[in-house]
Parts: structure tokens; C-alpha cells; sequence
């Protein structure tokens, strides 16, 4: 499609991608596009289809993946998963699976008719599209709220100001039906429907479909996921390191190079292997001279890095609630402690 082309075109030119002009093409205009656009196709409601995306439509992991492969298990649904990623929809559907690329004719059709569409971060995880009233759209989510639920300033000003002003509908409680959560305490149900600006009602407290593989105990499973992360047999444990996301998008590592290399002497030692797993939407940096000490791809599945973990290393993210279910050692490594009270 003609703005899928345009929009992939200029998301190339990594010196525009974090300027204003570059955030209106990508929310705003895009968004006005294919919202006008989806309205020349039917909305009559297939109330057997089901729509899945998840992180901006650049990986398939999260609540929306395990929640995928369930379904197709599972039911008698017709699921089809929406990526950005060429690849990935080619994976998938070798694999059986029904996947559609982004911005085509075809994924803009099956979602005006979908019954539901399951994302994990927002309309972005697929398209933002003229929803039909009958369609139920449920954000899944991606974690429990430790620190404040950020959402970009100068996103959320330019999607009020012209979003408003193009009627289009961008803000969560706008086009979300339900938000799942594992909350059950009052105080987290208040923060999340606060930040979402939704009633209580809409909330749904539920178990993460991601954290189903954290009580799986067959070993060949959990020895195929080892051999795909190239995890040597020689390993006798490993040691996962998953920092939250900051809003600068920088993977800072405040260790120095001297300090690197005794840990991945006391690692090599003991037949210690040290992962790190930055997120998605973070800057790599290069650990290739630690033979101990492992970057693992930003798109690989935690949930799977956590099966086959012995200790977690985290800060202020989530993956605590979900490794807590492993009842195995949790390290808190917070170097920006201050600066996150005051500021974050």
C-alpha cells in the first residue's frame, strides 16, 4: 500500500525519527489516512475472526503471542496475527499460523470485521483504524505498575491536540473496551484506570497468558530453549539481567570495562552464564569481548529467558511479578534510584 511505502521510506532516515515532524507522520497523519481509508470497507462483524498484534507490530512476544497460540489450540476462531515484520508473517504462517503484514489491503479488511482484536501496547500493534462499534478491542498489557505508567509527553500533547481536532480517536479510553491486569489490590486498580482514564468496569482481573510457560517442567522443552538461545551444556547456571524501560531509550550499564571483566572472570569460574535483555524499544551496546556475558536480540521472549533462568537482576520492572511464580532469587540492581524518585 501506497502509505505503508511513504512511511517506511521516512521511518529510514534515522536522523528525523525522534523529531516532531517524524512523531505527526507516524501518529497523526498515517493515523488519518487509514482511518478515512478503512471506512470504504464493510464493517459487517465476522464473529468467528480474531486479531492479535502486540509492540507496535515489531515482535511476536507478550500476553498477545501466548494468547495466539492458545487460541489456535484451543478454539474454533479464526486467528490471524498483524506484524510490520515481513519475516515474521512468512514464520508464522509456515508454521500453520495465519499472519498478514501491516499495511496491506487485506489486514485493514479483516479488522474492520474482527470480533476482537487483542493488543499489548495499542492501536499501533496493528492499525489505526475506523473500529467497527461491534468489535471489541482488550488491551492486554505488558506488566503491573511500579513506577508511573509513562506515556511520552509530546506524543500524548499531539495526539490530544490533533486528535481532537481530526476526530480520530487515538487515546486509550477512546478505542479500548477492556484493559487486562493481574491487580487485585485497590490502589494498582485505581493507578491503572487513572492512567488510562477508564471506569472500573472495564477493567479485567485476570491472569497474563505470557506466564502460562513459567509452571511448564517437561525438559526437552526446556532444552530446546536453551539450544535456540545457544546456551552451552556446560552451563550450570544462568543469571538473566532485564532492566525496565527509560524514557531515554538509552541501555545504560554503569559498570566500567574493569569491573566487566572480573565479572566475567568470577562468571567463566563457575560455569556462569550472564544474560541481558535490554528492551525492545532501547539503544543496543556491544558486549561481544565478554565470553561469560551475553547480549541476547531485543525481540527474543523473556518469558522464555525467564524459564530457563536460575536468578533474575532487575530494577523497577515488572518481570518481578512474573518470576516471583519460579520462586527462585530476585536481585534489585537500582543505580538510579534517586533520580527516578524525582524524576520518573
Amino acid at each position: 500500500m501506497i502509505f505503508g511505502r511513504i512511511f517506511i521510506l521516512v521511518k529510514g532516515y534515522i536522523s528525523i525519527k525522534h523529531t516532531k515532524f517524524y512523531m505527526f507522520i507516524n501518529v497523526i497523519l498515517l493515523s488519518i489516512i487509514i482511518k478515512h481509508f478503512s471506512r470504504f470497507f464493510s464493517n459487517k462483524i465476522d464473529e468467528k475472526l480474531i486479531v492479535l498484534g502486540a509492540y507496535g507490530g515489531q515482535a511476536f512476544i507478550g500476553n498477545t503471542k501466548y494468547l495466539f497460540k492458545f487460541l489456535n489450540d484451543h478454539s474454533k476462531y479464526k486467528i490471524i496475527w498483524v506484524t510490520k515484520s515481513k519475516y515474521l508473517r512468512d514464520k508464522l504462517n509456515r508454521e500453520g499460523y495465519s499472519a498478514l503484514y501491516t499495511y496491506s489491503l487485506k489486514t485493514i479488511k479483516v479488522l474492520r470485521k474482527a470480533k476482537f482484536v487483542f493488543l499489548t501496547h495499542g492501536f499501533e500493534d496493528v492499525l489505526p483504524i475506523d473500529f467497527s462499534p461491534k468489535t471489541i478491542v482488550i488491551l492486554t498489557w505488558h506488566g503491573t505498575p511500579i513506577k508511573k505508567i509513562n506515556v511520552d509527553d509530546r506524543r500524548l500533547l499531539m495526539i490530544k491536540k490533533w486528535g481532537i481536532r481530526f476526530r480520530l480517536k487515538l487515546q486509550f479510553h477512546q478505542y479500548i473496551d477492556y484493559l487486562l491486569s493481574i491487580t487485585g489490590g485497590d490502589y494498582e486498580r485505581k493507578v491503572l484506570c487513572n492512567a488510562f482514564r477508564i471506569p472500573l468496569k472495564k477493567l479485567i482481573i485476570l491472569g497474563y497468558p505470557r506466564n502460562d510457560i513459567l509452571f511448564q517442567r517437561d525438559s526437552d522443552f526446556v532444552m530446546k530453549i536453551r539450544e535456540f538461545y545457544q546456551i552451552p551444556k556446560k552451563v550450570e547456571k544462568i543469571l538473566i539481567y532485564v532492566p525496565t524501560f527509560r524514557e531515554d531509550r538509552k541501555f545504560n550499564f554503569p559498570l566500567s570495562n574493569s569491573d566487566l571483566k572480573r565479572l566475567n572472570n568470577l562468571l567463566n569460574e563457575k560455569n556462569y552464564l550472564f544474560l541481558i535483555k535490554a528492551h525492545l524499544y532501547e539503544r543496543e551496546i556491544n558486549f561481544s569481548g565478554y565470553k561469560n556475558i551475553r547480549l541476547v536480540k531485543k525481540d527474543s521472549d523473556v518469558q522464555e529467558l525467564l524459564l530457563i533462568s536460575d536468578i533474575l537482576i532487575t530494577d523497577y520492572s515488572s518481570v518481578i511479578f512474573d518470576y516471583l511464580l519460579k520462586i527462585k532469587p530476585i536481585l534489585l540492581f537500582v543505580y538510579d534510584y534517586i533520580f527516578q524518585r524525582l524524576y520518573a
